[in-house]
């Protein structure tokens, strides 16, 4: 039997695709913190995706996307 992706594994979107899921997220009822915390998860997706996929680094980009949000805020 073959494995399929997950279907929980965030993709990258563009600046508008943000800018209108945050604005749903908002009129969801969504928190601010859940905000942040889908952006950090973007952020270390892509993080992921630029060194190559690598296997075991999750709590490293997680906190390499938390640290630039921050500094951009």
């Amino acid at each position: 039997m073959a494995k399929t992706p997950s279907s929980n594994v965030a993709k990258t979107p563009s600046s508008k695709a943000k800018s209108s899921k945050s604005a749903l997220a908002v009129s969801a009822g969504h928190s601010p913190a859940r905000l942040d915390e889908d952006r950090i998860r973007e952020r270390a997706y892509g993080i992921w995706i630029a060194e190559g996929r690598p296997h075991g680094r999750e709590l490293a980009h997680w906190q390499r996307a938390h640290h630039e949000l921050q500094r951009e805020a």
